[in-house]
């Protein structure tokens, strides 16, 4: 077999670095100029009056505004939320009635509403967006994987909803590349994904497996103290109140009728309810998917395997076990992606590697291009290409893990 170093060019002979970055780069100008079409249309961010158009980022920018000025604890009420939202907005057809986030969330979002919104929207997307795009770089060690990441099409739809998916990726990629040499580091850094919990659930699992006690040590001691400064700056009362938010919210996406929208949820409960299965057989088929991958990476994560084979499990894994994701959370795909394709330039591809990557990209980029195609009765949100895609991904490390790197 040839080196790692002869065997990762060979690999990649179709597919050179520079074509790459070149489809990446272009991709990613047509992302550019459909958002610029978006914008000046009025259809995204804000509308012809000037006034935001509501999304998700809506949200967050009304919860950071009402923690930095009122009392942060009314958002965990929903006659209170949708209240504020109608102050801050006017009257709308529809307001989200939940607010679901811990108030250490607040922490970056009360900075954020000080800004009109606009600023605050562009801010946080293009923010989170770099660090996501940095963080991915660090683990590839290859500017190839900036126009990668850009040009996927979770990258596209997390930026167009201004959520929080780019965050997600940050901190889980950021964890997982410090985990070895900076684990102290690392566990602060878990201890910031304490933001969106159901992300980190496996975690612990990884962690004790392979005894990284300054990384559970640490992790700790960072989700107490940011407790601690949320505490001090937006109230006690917002964490007792807190418990009720999150429980409505579950309410909501976890426990609405067979005749809900499950084709957003794109988790293996929400595919189960999108079929027409019952709640129970839902929680019965998410809770053995969740211990399946919990005693993989358990495993895993006490055996010899190349680390970047076990973060790649990891991340990997952490998006299918959770029941409570959406598309714009799979934009942290890009994580096991990463320390995947680390491993294969370093080692080589296997079999069939070309085509599973091209069919991992293809698919979701395809369902983004018909977003909005009323003939086809859905959007991207409501296909579940999104667990389609994590779940092949995760299978593609998994056959690394088991089988030598071979030249293809």
């Amino acid at each position: 077999m040839a080196s790692p170093g002869t065997s990762a060019r060979g690999s990649f002979s179709i597919f050179t670095a520079s074509r790459l970055q070149l489809y990446g780069y272009a991709l990613a100008l047509i992302y550019a100029v459909a958002l610029i079409h978006f914008y000046l249309a009025r259809a995204w961010i804000v509308d012809h009056s000037g006034a935001p158009l509501y999304g998700d980022f809506t949200d967050a920018w009304v919860a950071g505004w009402q923690a930095l000025n009122a009392e942060a604890a009314q958002l965990y009420d929903s006659n209170e939320f949708v209240r504020i939202q109608k102050a801050l907005l006017g009257a709308r057809d529809y307001f989200y009635p939940n607010w679901p986030y811990p108030p250490t969330f607040f922490l970056i979002l009360a900075p954020l509403s000080t800004l009109p919104y606009p600023y605050a929207f562009l801010t946080w997307d293009v923010a989170t967006l770099l660090g996501c795009l940095a963080v991915v770089y660090l683990i590839v060690g290859r500017s190839t994987a900036i126009a990668l990441a850009l040009a996927s099409p979770f990258t596209a739809w997390n930026f167009l909803a201004g959520q929080n998916g780019f965050l997600t990726a940050s901190l889980l990629g950021a964890s997982l590349f410090l985990l070895e040499k900076r684990p102290i580091v690392a566990g602060v850094i878990i201890g910031c994904l304490t933001y969106k919990p159901q992300f980190g659930i496996l975690l612990p699992i990884a962690l004790v497996a392979c005894r990284q006690w300054r990384a559970i040590a640490s992790a700790g001691v960072a989700a107490a103290l940011l407790a601690a400064v949320s505490i001090a700056l937006f109230g006690s009362d917002a964490w007792a109140a807190f418990p009720n938010g999150f429980v409505e919210q579950s309410r909501l996406n976890l426990g609405g009728g067979p005749d809900s929208n499950w084709g957003y949820l794109q988790t293996v409960y929400g595919l189960i309810r999108s079929l027409h299965g019952s709640a129970n057989t839902a929680w019965l088929v998410q809770g053995l998917t969740t211990l399946a991958t919990a005693a993989i990476v358990w495993i895993l994560w006490q055996s010899p395997v190349r680390y970047p084979l076990k973060a790649a499990t990891l991340s990997a894994a952490a998006l299918i076990a959770t029941p409570y994701a959406f598309a714009y959370d799979m934009a942290a795909i890009v994580v096991p992606a990463a320390f995947l394709a680390t491993d294969q330039l370093r080692r080589g591809l296997l079999w069939g590697d070309k085509a599973i990557w091209i069919m991992l990209f293809g698919a979701p980029l395809a369902v983004l291009v018909t977003l909005g195609d009323d003939r086809g009765g859905h959007t991207f949100g409501e296909t579940p290409v999104s667990l389609l895609s994590v779940i092949v991904l995760f299978g593609v490390i998994l056959r690394r893990v088991r089988q030598p790197a071979t030249f293809a």
